[in-house]
């Protein structure tokens, strides 16, 4: 008899995020396997619908007030609501996963995992606290988390990171990561998407969401600007969406500048092959889906010591982990672009690392392995 695993999320496709690709490369992986799957997330969308079935994958998508709906949606328990949890209930789910340790579906599927005698595996997916970029109201904002997780904690002590430096985050909340369950990449990417690129220019890159000072994509702009002076074949592309594309679009408008927008996934993947260096300055990671695969097709990864990047870059062989700030990006953007040698086998290197160590295949091994050590407590 197939089991049944059910994952609690804040949100899922079409919402497309970091989470949100690794909640459906992990549920293709199990569907493979031969597992059922339901998939509990909300309504983001009015335009979604309440319950749908892919095959052996249900999705249920909980209503949500009007109020932040694409960043901390609030159920709206209504009649239809209450319907939709008594389906949920009724199902004969075997292991329940959630998302995140402070979206209110993520503590749902803890209490229901308590309910029906189980523990919720949770999946810790970043490395610092939520920020409103307001000291004052961060203070607060940090003290409602801490609130939600010690909710969490009374239902489940089974919590994961997607990286070492995920599952070291959660002891700030007095918690012991049991281990960690990957983000990674497709294998089969590299042959679909990797094509031999003979181009004049030197490709630099960034793909994912546009949001001021979360990112650094501001300081990546200004830096190429500055190195646009000093060298005349580089070229910067970066794909996203978000609340600052009008603003930078308008104040970038160089030629050697290329903002794509929102693309497709497949698009993001002939981007990665067509560029040599991938830039994230982030504040904020767990372990970044957008530096994993940009790796996987030979980039040279310059990004800031969040997440896993450590553990994808363990030294400068396989790329570089620098300051959050532009003197620092500066530097090391001008050193690969006048030592040009060196970046082919950087290139080769960490490509090679991400295959063999960060592939959903061996993520899903872990997940199959705990699912085993929790049958084995509950017998």
């Amino acid at each position: 008899m197939k089991k049944t695993i059910a994952i609690f999320s804040g949100f899922y496709l079409p919402f497309l995020g970091g989470i949100e690709r690794y909640t459906y490369n992990i549920v293709q992986k199990f569907v493979e396997r031969g597992y059922n799957v339901v998939i509990v997330t909300t309504q983001h969308n009015d335009k979604l619908l309440n319950l749908e079935t892919f095959g052996t994958v249900k999705i249920y998508r909980l209503p949500i007030r009007n109020i932040w709906k694409k960043r901390y949606p609030f159920f709206l328990k209504n009649k239809l609501y209450n319907e939709l949890l008594e389906q949920i209930k009724s199902e004969s789910i075997d292991y329940y996963i959630v998302n995140t340790r402070f979206q209110l579906p993520a503590i749902l599927g803890a209490k229901l995992a308590k309910e029906a005698g189980k523990k919720a595996i949770v999946i810790e997916h970043g490395t610092t606290y939520l920020t409103l970029n307001n000291p004052v109201l961060d203070v607060l904002l940090h003290q409602v988390e801490k609130k939600l997780i010690n909710i969490v904690k009374k239902n489940t002590d089974l919590f994961y990171g997607v990286s070492k430096e995920a599952s070291k985050w959660l002891t700030n909340f007095d918690v012991q990561a049991k281990g960690v369950l990957y983000n990674a990449i497709d294998f089969e990417d590299y042959n679909r998407y990797f094509h031999f690129q003979n181009s004049e220019k030197l490709i630099i890159s960034y793909s994912g969401r546009l949001q001021a000072k979360f990112k650094g994509v501001e300081m990546l702009l200004s830096a190429f600007s500055k190195l646009s002076e000093e060298f005349d074949d580089i070229e910067l592309l970066i794909a996203g969406d978000g609340p600052i594309y009008e603003e930078i679009t308008q104040k970038y408008k160089q030629k050697n500048i290329n903002f794509l927008g929102r693309i497709s996934h497949e698009k993001v993947m002939e981007l990665n092959n067509r560029s040599d260096i991938f830039v994230l300055m982030s504040k904020i990671e767990g372990f970044s889906t957008s530096m994993l695969e940009a790796a996987q097709l030979e980039n040279v990864i310059i990004t800031t010591n969040v997440g896993g990047a450590r553990e994808l870059i363990p030294n400068d062989k396989y790329g570089f982990v620098i300051e959050n700030n532009e003197e620092a990006l500066l530097k090391t953007l001008r050193q690969l672009l006048t030592h040009r040698e060196e970046i082919k086998e950087i290139q080769k290197r960490v490509s090679q690392r991400v295959m063999n160590k960060f592939t959903w295949d061996k993520t899903v091994d872990e997940f199959e392995k705990v699912f085993i050590e929790i049958e084995q407590k509950e017998e």
